[in-house]
This record gives C-alpha cells, sequence and structure tokens, in this order.
C-alpha cells in the first residue's frame, strides 16, 4: 500500500525534476536567457487574445507588480507588447511579438513533448485515472490557493 509520505516523495520529486527538466531545455533551444517564469508569462499571453495585465497575473497567482516586472524583461527582449486599452487607458493589454510566438511555441513543444513522453506506455485506462487522479489533486490546489488567498 502506497503511503502519504510516498505521495509526497512523488510529488516533490515532480515539481522538482520538471522544472529541472525545463530549465535544461529552455537553455539548449530557445534563442534568448529566458527564465520559467518568463516562459510561464508568455504562455499566459499566448494562450489568449490580447489579455490584460490583471489576467495574466491572476492566472499566475502573482501580483499585478511581479507581472510588471517580468513584461517589463520580456518587452526588452523585444517579446511582448503593452497597449493601452482605447476605451479604458488604466487598461494594458498584453500581446507577443513575432519572436515571442516563436518562444512560445517552442515552449509549448517541449510540453506536449514531455507530457506525451510520460503517458505513452499507459493504457487508455490508466490514462483516464491518470487523468482523474491529476484533476482531484488540481481542484484541492486551487481550493486551497483560494483560502490562503482569502486570509
Amino acid at each position: 500500500m502506497i503511503d502519504e509520505k510516498t505521495i509526497d516523495e512523488i510529488l516533490t520529486r515532480l515539481f522538482v525534476t520538471t522544472f529541472k527538466i525545463e530549465e535544461k531545455a529552455i537553455a539548449e533551444k530557445s534563442k534568448r536567457m529566458l527564465s520559467i517564469s518568463e516562459l510561464h508569462v508568455l504562455g499566459e499571453i499566448g494562450n489568449a487574445v490580447r489579455p490584460t495585465m490583471t489576467q495574466v497575473a491572476q492566472r499566475l497567482k502573482i501580483s499585478v507588480g511581479a507581472l510588471t516586472t517580468a513584461v517589463n524583461k520580456l518587452e526588452a527582449k523585444g517579446l511582448v507588447v503593452r497597449e493601452r486599452d482605447e476605451k479604458d487607458k488604466r487598461i494594458v493589454n498584453l500581446s507577443l511579438t513575432s519572436s515571442g510566438r516563436a518562444e512560445y511555441r517552442m515552449h509549448e513543444r517541449f510540453h506536449r513533448n514531455m507530457v506525451g513522453a510520460a503517458v505513452e506506455t499507459l493504457t487508455a485506462d490508466e490514462k483516464r485515472v491518470l487523468l482523474k487522479s491529476l484533476s482531484k489533486l488540481d481542484d484541492w490546489f486551487v481550493a486551497e490557493w483560494e483560502r490562503i488567498k482569502a486570509r
């Protein structure tokens, strides 16, 4: 029987190893010196149509101030464009430049390959169980994050 300590060890190892693999892949494939955090910002911008700073910060679970710092760096690297909303100048919309889209696609490819390789030996039933289990874990993490933010 698997105990909670074993599950904790596996989850911790998964989080740490995933980031290490991602860092290595970024260093080898990215044309620019990008951090994982910067790539995740690019990912959130690339996954939406002209998202606002607030929307991206909320999805990344960071403050708008922290996002501003990341966007400043990405803008200086020529990967992101900030534009004030035409109707409400308080709103700042984000979009990727062509170079930003290229970096975004590279990172998306990395994730598709990683997930594909991780599940390629699983049966259809095992994939369904894994998805259900991960969804339940995700639900708990989201609820816990909301509880922590409400403090």
